[in-house]
């Protein structure tokens, strides 16, 4: 067992470092990374960027520095390390970590790492909103958090979070024709946007039982909110709504078909009673979908290392949720996947751990990974 690994993921557990707290751990990694000679540097929220190498190819690899809020006890047990962050993400940013530390470039295998870690991933998103806006350049891009050793994924859905606020005239129950319920108005723009989904998902989504679910526009009604007087007609209500849409359609498409039915839904209630409806939206997360092909180098380089290590084949997937990848994908305009070890499904748990054995494998991907990738984009590239 590689102990002084181990150790480092120890460490970076036993730092907490909720999101906006992140500062202890981020110096922490700095220091780590300066003393293996990389260049370091915060920019103007705290995102740690630090660079190894020289010219091309420049590949990205990143991940958060943040937990969710809400400490655990930190333990070894049966080959594991429970604690907050011991899957989301703090095994994968130390296996990241641990392997860059451990690459050396060689005269035939010559390009640029970066390693970004971000803060603020699980509140505002304020880290990966800045960390964008740098001058770097990637040519490539990895972002860690948990997908299970033999997993990577290629594919993230979009995601649009809207809010509906319906505002009308208040007036007496006893006399409910006369007015109109705010309720009822924004009860009919989710069925709108329920049947709109359902119809845009015909239109421009592709139909495979593979991935049936990744490739449907969802939409959920996540918050309802209005009135608050049980005698009187509610003028006032709003709801909150999460819809989740594959890369095959952008935002703005959903946006404008929404806007049409919405705005017609409004002129057929003013026009009979002549009351004033006013609704308005507002868009808290507008993030697009990002997929890659199976087959580019730094997908094949992954595949290649994983088999090697742990004499498994590895899958491609895609997730039905949203990530940095999409941001950094869509915004670099690059080849990017996401990758790490640990179970996806104990994030946000009370149950958070990673088996040891696991970590210390996806390091030894991450080496073997480095260097076949290199190796491929000098075949590919340079001859």
């Amino acid at each position: 067992m590689n102990k002084d690994a181990v150790k480092f993921l120890r460490n970076c557990i036993e730092i907490y470092s909720p999101s906006g707290k992140e500062e202890k751990y981020s110096q922490f990694l700095a220091k780590f990374l300066n003393s293996h000679n990389f260049t370091m540097r915060f920019d103007s929220i705290g995102n740690l960027i630090a660079e190894k190498g020289k010219g091309a190819p420049i590949i990205l690899l990143s991940s958060h520095m943040d937990t969710i809020p809400g400490e655990l006890p930190i333990k070894e047990k049966n080959g594991k390390i429970f604690g907050r962050g011991a899957v989301d993400c703090k095994s994968s940013l130390a296996a990241i970590v641990y392997s860059i530390s451990k690459y050396d470039f060689k005269p035939y295998n010559k390009g640029t790492i970066i390693f970004a870690g971000i803060v603020q991933e699980e509140s505002s998103l304020l880290g990966i909103k800045e960390f964008i806006k740098s001058n770097i350049k990637p040519d490539f891009a990895i972002f860690g958090e948990p997908t299970k050793i033999d997993q990577l994924c290629i594919g993230y859905k979009g995601r649009l979070c809207i809010k509906y606020s319906a505002s009308t005239k208040i007036g007496h129950v006893a006399s409910s024709w006369l007015y109109i319920n705010a309720i009822d108005i924004c009860l009919k723009i989710w069925n709108i946007i329920k049947k709109s989904c359902k119809i845009l998902t015909e239109k421009y989504c592709k139909n495979n039982k593979n991935t049936k679910y990744f490739n449907q526009i969802i939409p959920n009604l996540t918050v309802i909110s209005g009135g608050n007087l049980t005698n009187c007609i509610p003028s006032n209500a709003f709801i909150q709504v999460d819809i989740r849409f594959p890369p095959s359609i952008n935002s703005q498409k959903i946006l404008d078909f929404l806007e049409n039915k919405i705005t017609k839904l409004v002129q057929d209630y003013q026009n009979p009673k002549k009351i004033k409806i006013i609704v308005q939206k507002s868009i808290s997360s507008q993030v697009e979908g990002f997929e890659i092909k199976g087959n580019d180098i730094i997908t094949s380089a992954l595949r290649w290392a994983i088999f090697n290590t742990i004499n498994k084949k590895p899958k491609l997937i895609k997730k039905t949720g949203t990530t940095f990848i999409n941001e950094i994908g869509s915004h670099f305009n690059i080849p990017s996947i996401t990758y790490g070890p640990g179970d996806p499904k104990l994030e946000h748990t009370d149950k958070e751990y990673i088996e040891i054995e696991e970590y210390l494998n996806s390091i030894e991907i991450y080496k073997k990974f480095f260097f076949k990738f290199f190796e491929l984009y000098q075949k590919k590239y340079q001859n």
